[in-house]
């Protein structure tokens, strides 16, 4: 074989490697051989039109079918890639001790599985399922990476992360301060084109595919077949190196992360921290996740915001929306084109949860998608806005933890059918009149199995992790404030 052939196919590839080592991750970060496992959490309030939201299979497969006309459409190119637990509940619900307020429960206990104060902040009574995880899973700093956007909330119907006992985490909402905490971690280098091409996605051995083929096709001594071959093994090593440790200012830049960027992101307007500031912080969970900064980070977005962008001029905010009547009052007349509205809303956000999504699947790291090493999950506040109902939750898990989850199914973990619920109860088909939706009877086995089983996806590959059986305070609800567990362990019918 010509050396001047081997050398004009090939020559220029293989002497990216030594630029493109300049990404290669701090070895204090290593996490076995398909990279950390991550848990991240988009959570809105008020819940939404469940009716419209779940896919039309409740027990099975799923395809791009499957969401067509539901408000996760947007997501039917990774349908193969989702997983929907169907039939969980929030618990503790309803009264205990004595207290309800369904808004303070939901963002209280949603993540801690503990019941709230019944008196003064009403702050929940547990550590929630972020700390919990970030604990076990993080490199560096334990905490989670909670954040929002625009002005977040102080008391309980706007704090979700809780590092211990009464002691709420809240979210950061400046995306200049995420940004600078990562730059601190930047590497340094210079930039070659492939390496571009391998930010965008792109494996080094597709950018010199044909040139590859055409030398292996050619006739050649064993031992340059031999060589070529080692070229190839050693092309693939480096490039694994390569795509799980974009942690640069390059691929800041090419996420549309620039000092620039992100100031015009940081306006306090609600629009333009909703939108470009929304935006902005999806982009930086990505780069989060490319330079292991965090591997548990929440996104949480603002339940008492009215929305007045992208073609949508409401009134009345969400929350008094998803009672249906424009207020905070239950009952009375239905605000005009509400239900029309919410769908407004529920579509808005999936548009922000499916962009999160793809952005995270289209990642590259060792050989696979970022996202078939995370669990990228939408969690809600409520089912049902107006029935206020925590039971037959939407819930939508994006990516399989690596290897540990089912994909491209919904599973029923309930005993019975479980339905869509009943959201458009009200103020449809002409109706004026607005009652309290009744929500569903269905769903309820304890939300406390599916963190187990999310922890235990994160800590399978944790050094001297102990598989976990419980989580939270309580899995149950009754009159006198519940207490325990009747129902541990994960739900195993989740499980690949």
């Amino acid at each position: 074989m010509k050396r001047r052939l081997f050398l004009k196919g090939v020559a220029g590839a293989s002497l990216a490697a030594p630029f493109l080592s300049s990404l290669q991750p701090r070895s204090a970060k290593a996490a076995g051989p398909t990279g950390p496992q991550r848990l991240v959490i988009f959570y809105t309030q008020n819940g939404c039109l469940t009716n419209r939201w779940f896919p039309t299979v409740e027990n099975g497969t799923i395809d791009a079918t499957s969401l067509t006309g539901t408000t996760l459409a947007p997501l039917s190119d990774v349908a193969s890639k989702l997983l929907f637990p169907r039939g969980l509940a929030m618990f503790p619900k309803g009264t205990i001790n004595g207290y309800f307020d369904p808004h303070d429960q939901g963002m209280g206990s949603k993540l801690t599985a503990a019941p709230i104060q019944p008196d003064g902040s009403h702050w929940a009574t547990g550590k929630s399922l972020d700390w919990v995880a970030a604990s076990m899973v993080n490199p560096g700093t334990k905490s989670p990476l909670v954040l929002s956007v625009g002005n977040a909330f102080a008391n309980v119907k706007g704090i979700l992360s809780y590092s211990d006992v009464a002691t709420p985490y809240s979210p950061e909402t400046n995306p200049k301060n995420v940004y600078s905490n990562l730059t601190g971690l930047f590497s340094t280098g210079t930039t070659t084109p492939a390496d571009y091409s391998v930010l965008q996605g792109n494996s080094i051995l597709d950018l010199v595919k044909s040139d590859l083929t055409t030398l292996q096709g050619m006739d050649m001594s064993m031992a340059d077949k031999q060589s070529l071959s080692n070229w190839a093994d050693l092309l693939r090593s480096t490039e694994v190196k390569v795509v799980s440790a974009a942690c640069n200012s390059t691929s800041a830049t090419n996420l549309g992360i620039t000092s620039t960027t992100v100031q015009a992101a940081t306006a306090r307007d609600t629009a333009t921290a909703f939108k470009a500031g929304g935006d902005m912080m999806i982009n930086l969970i990505a780069l989060t996740m490319m330079c292991d900064a965090n591997r548990v980070i929440i996104m949480q977005w603002p339940g008492f915001v009215t929305f007045t962008w992208d073609g949508m001029m409401h009134t009345s905010d969400h929350h008094g929306l998803s009672h249906r009547n424009g207020s905070v009052a239950v009952g009375g007349t239905c605000a005009a084109n509400v239900i029309d509205n919410i769908n407004q809303i529920d579509q808005w956000y999936a548009g922000r949860y499916s962009n999160l999504v793809h952005l995270v699947n289209s990642i590259q790291e060792n050989g696979m998608s970022m996202l078939d090493n995370s669990m990228v999950m939408w969690l809600p506040e409520l089912a049902d806005g107006n029935a206020h109902n925590n039971n037959n939750l939407p819930i939508v898990i994006a990516g399989s933890g690596g290897g540990y989850l089912k994909q491209g199914q919904s599973i029923n973990v309930d005993t019975k059918t479980l339905g869509t619920g009943n959201s458009e109860a009200s103020c449809s088909n002409g109706g004026t009149t607005v009652s309290f939706n009744t929500g569903s009877s269905t769903g309820n086995v304890p939300l406390n199995k599916l963190y187990v089983t999310l922890l235990n996806a994160l800590g399978k590959n944790v050094t001297g992790f102990t598989p976990q059986t419980t989580f939270g305070v309580t899995d149950y609800s009754d009159a006198n404030g519940a207490a325990g567990f009747k129902n541990p362990g994960e739900l195993t019918t989740l499980k690949a």
